[in-house]
């Protein structure tokens, strides 16, 4: 009995996906930007009385209390290949080339999930956006050998530990501030076990402080992924950060 509803529910999700045609469903994992940018425009506010709201990031207390408008908690890594300009191009793998360089994110967001539209793109590319808070780490970091997992800290803490790497290490907040908060976070320091484990102890500590009461909170746009149409390897940085200004959710139904 088991068997047949599964090949049933298996052949109705198969028919769904041809119905709705294999290129709606394209996406990607979410992308941070290495400099998060001032969210200005309209977002999903819960309210005292537990109600949702489209309101606008002006016309809302910018404390704890906006926390309850970011239900998403994401865990992530997104790698960059820093090029020879200094340019930066997304990596399509973990892994480390030999004599490269690297710029590896490790966030830890609070956010909601915002659709947005690539008015740059004639295709009408769709994004979605995280916006909201996060605290993270960044690894700056040379390869000498190929073959490490840039998104594992244990595995980096090993490479730095047998010289087959080098680089530096921070942790930083975004949108998140207190004088607490500010107090924990360390300096900017060589790559190694020891700063890894800081550098871990440091984010763990200033996530238990988000909530207190002098916490000030300013919504940012952290993170996109392409979906649909959109193209991943191609994508207008400055536009996408522009768009955000001043996103209403009445520009994004009409389209």
């Amino acid at each position: 009995m088991k068997i047949i509803f599964f090949s049933a529910a298996l052949s109705l999700f198969t028919s769904f996906l041809y119905a709705q045609s294999l290129s709606d469903f394209k996406t990607t994992n979410f992308i941070s930007l290495t400099v998060p940018v001032n969210f200005l425009g309209q977002f999903k506010y819960l309210d005292t009385a537990n109600t949702v709201q489209e309101r606008s990031v002006f016309s809302v207390p910018h404390d704890a209390s906006i926390l309850g408008s970011f239900p998403n908690v994401v865990s992530s890594v997104t790698v960059y290949q820093v090029e020879n300009d200094g340019g930066l191009t997304i990596l399509g793998n973990n892994l480390s080339a030999r004599s490269s360089t690297y710029e590896v994110i490790y966030d830890f967001v609070q956010t909601q999930t915002l659709q947005l539209l690539d008015s740059n793109d004639s295709s009408r590319s769709v994004y979605f956006a995280l916006i909201g808070v996060s605290v993270r780490m960044v690894a700056r970091i040379k390869a000498r050998s190929a073959g490490i997992n840039l998104t594992s800290l244990s595995s980096l803490g090993i490479a730095a530990s047998r010289k087959k790497i080098t680089g530096t290490l921070e942790v930083r907040t975004n949108g998140i501030g207190s004088q607490k908060i500010n107090a924990l976070i360390p300096v900017t320091s060589d790559l190694s076990s020891t700063s890894i484990e800081n550098a871990l102890q440091s984010v763990a500590t200033i996530k238990s402080h988000i909530y207190d009461g002098d916490t000030k909170i300013t919504p940012q746009f952290l993170a996109f992924s392409a979906s649909a149409s959109g193209n991943i390897a191609k994508f207008d940085y400055k536009q996408l950060c522009n768009s955000m200004y001043s996103y209403s959710f009445s520009d994004s139904k009409k389209n």
